[in-house]
């Protein structure tokens, strides 16, 4: 049962350079995304259209391991979406980033097919998934303020 696209957004009081060179270095990923476990960039060079990244993460007590690759992305990293290419089900992202001032608007999309792997927790899946979106949000504000 494919779950509707989960959104979540989020001001941080950082300029818009400084979160997207957090959030671009994959290797960040495990201290602020609360289901990652390891997040490794696969394929050479900057992050673009086409870079490779494999990320071992736990979802509802299972060790879950996925290849994503970058679809889109902004020649600034204002705006990237990725898809997952293994793993256990079918998996889409994306991430916007805005000026604001002095402060940074960050939105994120994510789209999860879990059909086959949770059958019967599918409703209870998508509404553990937005509450880890909201504390991963809540996790990437508090490092990237504290650490101004």
């Amino acid at each position: 049962m494919p779950l509707k696209k989960l959104e979540t957004s989020i001001e941080i009081n950082r300029p818009i350079t400084d979160v997207i060179a957090f959030v671009d270095d994959c290797n960040n990923d495990p201290m602020w995304q609360t289901s990652i476990l390891d997040s490794r960039k696969m394929s050479e060079g900057e992050p673009s259209v086409g870079s490779v990244y494999h990320v071992k993460e736990k979802f509802l007590g299972r060790v879950i391991e996925q290849d994503w690759t970058v679809t889109e992305r902004n020649a600034d990293g204002s705006y990237w979406a990725a898809k997952s290419l293994t793993g256990p089900f079918p998996m889409e992202a994306s991430m916007k980033f805005e000026e604001n001032g002095d402060s940074t608007l960050v939105h994120r999309t994510l789209s999860i097919d879990v059909g086959r792997f949770f059958k019967v927790a599918s409703p209870v899946v998508g509404h553990i998934a937005k509450r880890e979106l909201e504390m991963d949000f809540a996790n990437l504000k508090e490092i990237l303020e504290s650490s101004a």
